[in-house]
């Protein structure tokens, strides 16, 4: 009987653990538990952080507590222990990219995390998340770019969980010259408290994945989205509905500058120059998709949000 060649054998272990496109498989829960694990101060403050957003990652993480820790490699090194302490896991979704394995692992919290925090007292009913998982990690990026803005700005973020639990609103609109109506459902919702005043933020996460200027108003698109906001809005219906008294601005994040200005075009034909209607990009988000690297630039308005409030006030 011939003898195995060890080397061989080695590298078909090796291969066992590669996926059909040759990557390295991806372990979305652990496989070295840590029994009895009890987080720190700064690791519970990124379980609520996920709480309220849904998904963040390893660098969105880090960035949200460099006021208390600057240390990338601790960083790291504590969400491993939460990880192996099992409040956290990294959705499988995140492998389906090029280069999976040069990204920033994305995280969420298991319900071993989410009992941790009701126990504690510190779980948050938060808005849900809804579409595609590309399409939520999108929404929880802009949000969460949001908030780690304000921590770093000295500004007040406002989760939209506290404004309204229920997003969804009948809102009708003129198409030629027929009245519809039809339920307007942004991604997301939140505010800034600013030195001056609060301003309320709507989140349209659009990865041109619907059209722009559809023949009929009975299906979802750019121009059928513009027409209820110029009521909702326009109309300060939206103040009766959240019960807010402060302005509201709609953040229209696309992934290509080139569908911004398709987009702008509707704009001026429906609406013309308004104040609540914002827009820009997050290219990251194109297919396929990458986790950012950094915090969404489209996002850091939030730095001059003071003198925003003297624009629209």
């Amino acid at each position: 009987m011939a003898t195995p060649n060890n080397s061989s054998t080695k590298q078909e272990k090796r291969d066992c653990n590669k996926d059909r496109l040759g990557r390295w498989l991806f372990t979305s829960t652990t496989t070295n538990p840590i029994k009895d694990f009890r987080p720190d101060a700064r690791q519970i403050r990124w379980m609520q952080f996920l709480n309220i957003h849904g998904y963040a990652s390893s660098k969105y993480l880090h960035e949200f507590t460099t006021n208390t820790h600057c240390c990338p490699q601790t960083s790291n090194r504590m969400l491993r222990q939460l990880f192996d302490g099992q409040m956290v896991y990294k959705p499988k979704q995140q492998r389906e990219t090029e280069g999976a394995d040069a990204h920033h692992h994305v995280y969420a919290l298991t319900e071993k995390g989410f009992a941790f925090l009701k126990r504690e007292g510190l779980w948050e009913d938060a808005l849900k998340l809804t579409g595609p998982w590309v399409h939520q990690y999108m929404i929880a990026c802009i949000t969460s770019s949001i908030h780690i803005l304000c921590n770093q700005s000295g500004l007040t973020y406002i989760p939209g969980h506290t404004i309204t639990a229920d997003l969804s609103t009948k809102v009708p609109f003129t198409w030629g010259r027929k009245r519809f109506e039809y339920h307007l459902i942004p991604d997301s919702l939140f505010a800034i408290k600013y030195q001056k005043g609060y301003i309320a933020y709507l989140v349209e996460a659009d990865r041109n994945t619907e059209p722009n200027d559809p023949a009929t108003p009975h299906r979802k698109s750019a121009r059928r989205s513009i027409k209820q906001y110029a009521e909702f809005i326009g109309k300060k219906q939206y103040k009766k509905r959240f019960t807010l008294n402060c302005p509201l601005i709609v953040l229209n994040i696309s992934v290509s500058d080139d569908h911004v200005q398709r987009v702008l075009k509707i704009v001026d034909e429906e609406i013309g120059a308004c104040s609540y209607l914002a827009f820009g990009t997050a290219k990251e988000f194109r297919t396929p998709f990458k986790v950012p690297n950094e915090i969404i630039d489209c996002m850091k308005m939030a730095r001059n949000g003071a003198r925003e409030f003297e624009v629209i006030k």
